[in-house]
């Protein structure tokens, strides 16, 4: 999902104090900010000066995963990503050799193992994402316990536990096999933990929020203040600042968001060509919504189908939710072999958005308006 950010992954660069957090700190505002050539330039130039840091090398893979989603098509973005993550599992090995209790060098271990699952999400091959985070996830447990203030720690915690809840039967078999309390509840809980008391981890727990409220388990008061907080911070994060409006909409702002999406057509235009694909569907998506909330229902309906024509990005939550918008208008023009359609369409992604559930609701029963 997005990209669910169901991203098994923390950018936590540690509760106390390093030589070197000042450069990371750039180069990690630096990527979230779409200044991907910057942020590399600056993390590699930081692993060299500060080869101990904690969270250098592991904020240095995910800088180059993020500046590849802007130019790379998926299956080299999952290719250099792999390479990346082994490179650096052997590096928080050496240095775990050296330091075999060190928390923070536990917790950025176990958050590399953990980046491997994200690609196997992406797949949405669930079991092996499953066995992937859990081998993550034991070992961020063990810094957990070595400091239990450790509160990044919360959020790859989270995570696994949040999609352990929320996946299908044989995940939660799976997760009860490994001792996890697959608890989308308790997840949510740590997730929040990160984004209200993490010195490091707060940006993408907020990340992980703003999905997960828009999409999942909806919260459309907390989506948007956590969209609203990043879009402000990263004004040059384009992905946020959909996210925050379409938060303005689910909130009844549509004078805002109006303005919004008036400023992202103008912004769209200054993306890299990949990224232009991937948000060109998000941004048509975002326009449909509005003026189907404005009831201008044909309107509505010719930027949903150019969002669903246009659809290239990795994850499809929004692609779900188009289907379950396409299907609504068209029962709304008593359409409705087509809005049938439309629903078993949203249905078969099976990437667990709410929108799944509406529309085994409308199959039964029609979209009244």
């Amino acid at each position: 999902m997005k990209r669910i950010p169901i991203f098994i992954f923390t950018l936590s660069i540690l509760l106390s104090q390093h030589p070197g957090d000042k450069a990371v700190r750039a180069g990690v505002d630096a990527f979230y900010n779409y200044e991907f050539d910057k942020s590399i330039q600056i993390l590699t130039q930081a692993r060299k000066d500060f080869p101990n840091h904690p969270g250098v090398h592991v904020t240095w893979a995910a800088a180059h995963w993020r500046r590849n989603e802007a130019h790379l098509p998926q299956n080299e973005i999952y290719a250099n990503l792999n390479a990346n993550l082994s490179e650096i599992e052997s590096i928080y090995d050496s240095l775990l050799v050296a330091h075999p209790d060190h928390p923070e060098y536990l917790l950025y271990s176990g958050t590399a193992r953990g980046l491997k699952a994200r690609i196997l999400l992406g797949q949405k091959k669930w079991i092996p994402t499953l066995i992937s985070a859990y081998s993550g996830f034991r070992v961020i447990q063990k810094a957990l316990e070595k400091d239990p203030y450790l509160t990044d720690a919360y959020l790859p915690i989270g995570i696994v536990e949040y999609y352990a809840g929320l996946s299908n039967i044989l995940v939660k078999a799976g997760a009860e096999m490994f001792g996890l309390d697959a608890s989308i509840e308790e997840g949510i809980t740590k997730i929040e933990v990160a984004a209200t008391q993490s010195q490091w981890a707060d940006t993408e727990a907020m990340s992980v929020l703003s999905f997960i409220y828009q999409f999942s388990d909806i919260n459309n008061a907390r989506g948007l203040e956590v969209s609203r907080t990043l879009a402000e911070k990263y004004p040059g994060n384009f992905d946020f600042q959909v996210h925050y409006t379409e938060s303005l909409l689910r909130n009844g702002q549509l004078k805002l968001a109006k303005k919004e999406l008036n400023r992202l057509n103008q912004q769209l235009p200054k993306l890299t060509r990949r990224h232009q694909q991937w948000f060109t569907s998000y941004l048509n998506y975002v326009w449909g919504h509005y003026y189907f909330l404005n009831g201008d229902d044909d309107k509505a309906l010719g930027f949903i189908n150019k969002c669903i024509d246009l659809y290239d990005a990795e994850l499809d939550a929004i692609l779900a939710n188009a289907y379950l918008l396409k299907g609504q208008i068209h029962d709304k023009k008593h359409e409705r072999m087509e809005a049938v359609m439309a629903y078993q369409k949203c249905i078969k992604r099976d990437n667990h958005a709410h929108a799944i559930i509406l529309a085994k609701q409308y199959l039964d029963e029609p979209y009244q308006g």
